[in-house]
């Protein structure tokens, strides 16, 4: 495998392939999961926020699997679950109003008891329906005031910005490199839902007003960073009109290929690319260095 090479802030060199080389040999009575949990701390590979990169070292290691780098242990099967994971109830809210009727709106995260009804009612209502949350991501919930006190009136989704889109990138003014090291500070808008039952005009555009004011903070306590710029895609069908009202803009159009599509084999259809800016310098921090982390003399990063 070629070295160095970048994976999201973190570049790799020889010397940390033939630690994983070793690592892998060494322990291979471990499960997959504990050699990645291993080499996370020796190498070390860490989110900002101290947490460690398991799941991303654990697509590593299968990569390098599959170009014969290593040999991984073989797939342990697992055992029952202790416990079903509770299945989540279709949230129903049926309000009309207007929106000055109906304030303050609120958007807060999901919290952990209350991401099975998030997941159901996603699944149940979006167009593009709900299986499951992959890699970093936050889950919201908009609230409004009902006759008798707050209701649920929709829900959002955010993720991972693509990995590569070649309006956005030409926009950006990306190479492929820059794009590698720094697309973690761009965030997706994945699923934006307002429920059937709510008729609130404008509600849809000051819901993401206000999930823009408080994503940095929010990606930040959870991450350990702060995104710079968000972006969503629209179906052809639909016109954005509340991304427009909220300030975002439509800066092109995808490929018409899906996020794995690398030899241009399952078409989708053609959506348009809206973005919309965090800060006002979003585009130099695009660009930046990570900041380098240095150990004083205690031995602690700062």
């Amino acid at each position: 495998m070629d070295v160095p090479f970048w994976i999201g802030d973190r570049e790799f060199r020889e010397a940390d392939l033939e630690l994983i080389r070793n690592t892998v040999q060494r322990f291979s009575r471990l499960s997959r999961e504990e050699i990645a949990a291993t080499l996370c701390e020796n190498l070390p590979w860490k989110s900002p926020n101290g947490r460690l990169k398991v799941e991303a070292c654990h697509k590593l290691l299968l990569k390098l699997e599959q170009k014969g780098v290593i040999t991984l242990p073989p797939l342990r099967a697992q055992g029952p679950r202790g416990c079903r994971e509770r299945r989540g109830g279709v949230v129903q809210t049926q309000l009309q109003a207007c929106l000055r009727d109906v304030l303050p709106v609120i958007v807060e995260p999901v919290r952990p008891e209350e991401r099975a009804d998030w997941n159901a009612t996603m699944a149940a209502y979006h167009p593009l329906g709900y299986l499951r949350g992959i890699g970093a991501r936050i889950q919201y919930w908009i609230r409004a005031q009902g006759p008798n006190g707050p209701v649920i009136v929709g829900a959002m989704l955010f993720g991972a910005a693509a990995k590569a889109l070649a309006a956005r990138d030409q926009w950006i003014g990306w190479t492929a490199e820059q794009r590698r090291r720094y697309r973690p500070r761009i965030v997706n808008n994945n699923r934006f839902l307002i429920l059937p039952g709510v008729q609130i005009p404008h509600l849809a555009s000051h819901a993401l007003a206000l999930a823009a004011r408080r994503i940095r903070a929010d990606w930040k306590a959870r991450y350990g960073f702060e995104p710079v710029l968000l972006e969503t895609f629209i179906e052809p069908q639909y016109p954005g009109t509340c991304y427009r009202a909220a300030n975002w803009i439509e800066i092109g159009k995808t490929a018409g290929r899906g996020r794995q599509d690398r030899f241009f084999e399952y078409g989708t259809s053609v959506k348009s690319i809206w973005v919309y800016p965090l800060v006002r310098d979003w585009r130099k921090r695009l660009v930046e260095p990570f900041p380098q982390l240095v150990e004083d003399e205690w031995g602690e990063s700062r």
